[in-house]
């Protein structure tokens, strides 16, 4: 997509949604008030109803007008019939407003992938499933294809603001994204799903609804069943997925129900952990250091890099294909991460009282990485043809056995590789407790979030040519750890301050063995103040949270690679205020004040913490990330028209880069200012067929250099139509990004893309039908840079490109 295409995009984005504003007078007065505003309601949370209107039962994203902050609702019809069927949640976040992303490119869901939310980084923003917040433990980044795939939940819900007293989670300053998981339904239902798509792709998923059971009190539950497969978009990155889950909820006579649920899921991919392909990573790699161009083709690459020989789909390559003596670290047997995941939600809700509510989730889940790669696979190729690949010898193994020289250091083994396990696990588990009590001029609501994470996490160095050869690991992901100590890696450069607690040296093998855990207590409340006849809802509200982190590392902490015990708290008080406002039954104004705070990461706190003999930390920690939140914007939910518009100002004490390939965070001491615009239009054209558009103009700059901060677009859009009636599904939805940059000093340009998906569905009887193309154009832009600003170090990720998947589904 060129900048002039993304200009006509966004100015056309621009002028639809000041028409439809225009129009929005005329259109509310030729809809009858009853038709505009149904008595029924359309549940989207607890909290959220939707207007039952026309345009809110027939498209895929719509807002409510009860809303206090910017929100885009999309529904099971987007994710049954306009996504790609394998799409994660991420794919599906894409279409809202404000919303970017980056992934592997391996193909939709086939992959993990990261959503950018208004030039916010994941781990900047909550995700929560049924109001519980997740994240890994040493900061509150996600994982997209670990927990939770398309047939584990109902629809999903963006609030792009830091949400309510009641939204919990470390990160809700820069938004929250809320899963709903799948409903049980009072009727039985059996389904069952194949796919079949490009890259040899397969899913194969069961759903049951059971129905009310009157014999058993109304109890009723929901179980899903998935497996998924693929070669992948890129090469040797082939990956299969597993997911059951299961929800039953029974009534407790009329003042109660009780809920239980749980999600299981594995993983296994082929992926090096510093994934990404080279564009100039030939034999003079090592003599580039200018900044990488932000576009690059196979033509325009070094002929002798990845890309170069091989183009944009390279990743890994086949141990079939490989020629020459020596094994390429890019091999694929290699190169590969086995995810184990579960997640367990009880919820009690009651009646005590006829004003008197109570909601309470227990919770727990569990997360296990385990990641076996070698050292460095972006080592080019000497020779290549389509099949066969001959490497230059690496030289950064040091055998186990192996003697130090007169300098004192090891003696390499020459041609062998270097390859390491890294294993980050951790079980967190929590109660959320709230209370809710109906006045006559509001509601109040208070209550009390505690939880607990313990976390493990460590890197071991191996060489891998021995191992490999012994037999102490498999390319299908079986590891003999007794077998693989007889092949450490010795490559760590020892320095005096690498001690464990005991005094000792850290081994040369170990990168970092590391044991952490938090404890933190919330407490929160909110009153909303009903005025007017409930036109006018003022809700000021305020959280108080005590958060407590612990690093127990006899051995060596990551950052810093010395044994350590400490600890640190952070115990801040967050206010909040919001209004709302009926003009019209239909048509809202809002507003909204609140104040976020984000905890450092561990890599950014006590990894590079100093215990001082008095047992506080000595040394200067990086402060937590600390915001002021500012946004306005209206709602209107006619019968054929439902328009959201809003505008947004957000000053951030610092901000972070992730960098795309290593998935390191570096934290910037220096303050930020994320604002815009943005607006989503639905327009019901004709019966069944609904018209859709989003965008947003986005500005994410640090505030001494005036510089964009690195991946943060500045603008997205969608645009598009679904037609769904009778027997027949038709959609079409186009994404664009505007142009980014790929690091903090505004050196590397990432140009405007743009992906369309494209949806075909027909139903005879039980039976439905469908095919469903991603990528349409076909556009393999860059998306994001790894090292950006060494053009010899530089990794490069693309879209993937055109693939199509064909859907059978059959209900009883």
């Amino acid at each position: 997509m060129t900048i002039r295409t993304g200009l006509r995009a966004g100015a056309a984005m621009g002028v639809l949604l000041i028409a439809t504003m225009a129009q929005a007078a005329d259109v509310a007065a030729a809809v009858p008030a009853d038709s505009a505003a149904d008595a029924t309601g359309i549940r989207n949370t607890d909290d959220i109803v939707v207007t039952a209107t026309r345009v809110n039962k027939e498209t895929p994203i719509t807002s409510s007008v009860f809303t206090f902050e910017p929100q885009s609702i999309i529904s099971r019809a987007v994710i049954d019939k306009a996504v790609s069927p394998t799409a994660d949640f991420s794919d599906v976040i894409l279409l809202t407003p404000g919303a970017s992303g980056t992934s592997n490119g391996n193909g939709p869901g086939l992959s993990e992938s990261k959503t950018v939310l208004r030039g916010f980084k994941d781990g900047q923003f909550n995700i929560t499933y049924d109001g519980v917040p997740f994240g890994d433990s040493n900061d509150p980044t996600h994982h997209s294809t670990a927990y939770f795939p398309s047939g584990t939940y109902e629809r999903i819900i963006v609030d792009r603001g830091p949400g309510s007293a009641t939204d919990l989670g470390q990160a809700s300053y820069g938004g929250n994204i809320h899963i709903i998981s799948r409903e049980v339904t009072d009727t039985r239902l059996i389904e069952a799903e194949g796919v079949y798509g490009s890259y040899n792709t397969f899913l194969g998923r069961g759903t049951i609804q059971t129905g009310a059971s009157e014999k058993l009190g109304g109890l009723k539950a929901v179980v899903v069943g998935e497996y998924k497969a693929t070669n992948g978009a890129l090469t040797g990155s082939g990956a299969w997925f597993v997911n059951g889950f299961g929800k039953l909820e029974k009534p407790l006579g009329s003042w109660g129900k009780i809920s239980v649920l749980g999600s299981y899921n594995q993983d296994f991919y082929r992926q090096s952990d510093n994934n990404g392909s080279g564009c100039f990573n030939g034999p003079n790699a090592s003599k580039l250091t200018t900044p990488a161009p932000g576009e690059v083709s196979q033509a325009t690459c070094d002929p002798a890099s990845q890309i170069g020989q091989f183009g944009k789909s390279f990743a890994l390559i086949d141990n079939s294909k490989l020629g020459g003596t020596h094994y390429s670290p890019a091999n694929q047997d290699w190169n590969w991460t086995h995810k184990a995941t579960d997640f367990e939600i009880v919820r009690f809700q009651g009646k005590i009282t006829d004003k008197l509510t109570f909601d309470n989730k227990a919770y727990t889940y569990f997360y296990k990485n385990f990641t076996f790669s070698a050292e460095n696979t972006s080592t080019y190729c000497l020779t290549a043809t389509t099949t066969t690949c001959t490497v230059a010898a690496p030289t950064n193994v040091v055998g186990q056995t192996t003697t130090l020289n007169a300098a004192g250091v090891a003696v390499k083994n020459i041609g062998n590789i270097a390859g390491y396990t890294k294993v980050n696990q951790y079980r967190t588990s929590g109660d959320i407790a709230q209370i809710n009590y109906e006045t006559s001029f509001g509601t109040a609501k208070v209550g009390a979030w505690y939880e607990h994470s313990v976390s493990h996490r460590y890197r071991y160095d191996y060489d891998i040519t021995q191992a490999f050869a012994a037999g102490a690991f498999t390319p299908s992901g079986d590891f003999d750890f007794a077998a693989m100590s007889k092949f450490y890696n010795l490559r760590q450069t020892d320095k005096a301050a690498n001690v464990q607690l005991n005094g000792q040296p850290v081994p040369l093998y170990i990168n970092y063995d590391e044991h952490t855990s938090w404890d933190q207590i919330q407490g929160f409340g909110e009153f909303a103040f009903k005025l007017l006849d409930d036109r006018l809802t003022i809700t000021p509200g305020v959280k108080v949270q005590d958060f407590t982190r612990h690093i127990d590392t006899p051995i060596a902490a990551q950052s810093s690679r010395v044994g350590i015990v400490a600890q640190t708290s952070y115990k801040p008080t967050l206010p909040y205020a919001s209004i709302n406002f009926l003009i019209q039954p239909n048509f809202s104004v809002y507003g909204q004040f609140a104040k976020g705070f984000l905890v450092p990461s561990l890599s950014n706190s006590l990894e590079l913490a100093t215990p001082t003999a008095s047992g506080t930390i000595g040394g200067a920690l990086l402060q937590p990330t600390k915001t002021t939140n500012y946004q306005a914007g209206t709602v209107y939910a006619g019968n054929q028209l439902n328009v959201d518009f809003d505008i947004y100002y957000i000053k951030s004490s610092n901000s972070t880069f992730v960098d795309p390939s290593s998935g390191i965070a570096t934290q910037s001491a220096s303050s930020a200012t994320y604002k815009g615009i943005e607006g989503q239009v639905s327009y019901a054209v004709a019966r069944g067929l609904t018209a859709i558009a989003n965008g947003s103009l986005n500005t994410s700059k640090a505030d001494v250099t005036n510089l964009w901060l690195a991946q943060a677009p500045n603008y997205t859009a969608l645009l598009g139509a679904i037609y769904s009636h009778d027997r027949i599904s038709v959609s079409y939805l186009h994404k664009f990004i505007g142009h980014q940059y790929a690091d903090t000093n505004q050196l590397v340009r990432i140009s405007a893309y743009s992906n369309g998906i494209a949806a075909l569905g027909y139903t005879v009887g039980n039976f439905t039908f469908g095919i469903t193309a991603y990528n349409l154009f076909d556009d393999r832009s860059t998306t994001s840079i790894g090292t950006p600003t060494n053009a010899g170090q530089a990794l490069y990720f693309f879209q993937p490109g055109r693939s199509y998947e064909a859907q059978a589904r059959v209900r009883f």
